[in-house]
């Protein structure tokens, strides 16, 4: 019971927390949606694990993993390409 009511208080607070305090996430309550292009500030990992399936995991390339969408979106090389194209490809839409 004690372990229970950890993991609500720790919920609780996780929702609770503002945003733009240097998070690289976004909580689920304030996800507004899963269009990578609405979603330039999030980093890649956040918005994989909530808006794509874990088998983009294959594809994408391990090193954009920490940047955000909007860096991605205007990178110039093919690495960058490709993610963006990963990111937008409804084969791996949740």
């Amino acid at each position: 019971m004690r372990r229970f009511l950890s993991f609500i208080v720790a919920a609780v607070a996780f929702c609770a927390t503002p945003a733009g305090q240097g998070l690289d996430f976004i909580p689920s309550a304030s996800a507004a949606n899963c269009v990578a292009s609405e979603n330039l500030e999030e980093k890649a990992l956040s918005f994989i694990g909530r808006c794509r399936k874990g088998s983009i995991h294959r594809e994408f390339p391990g090193e954009l993993a920490a940047e955000s969408l909007g860096a991605i979106k205007n990178g110039a090389s093919a690495t960058h390409k490709k993610a963006w194209k990963l990111l937008n490809d409804k084969r791996f839409a949740k």
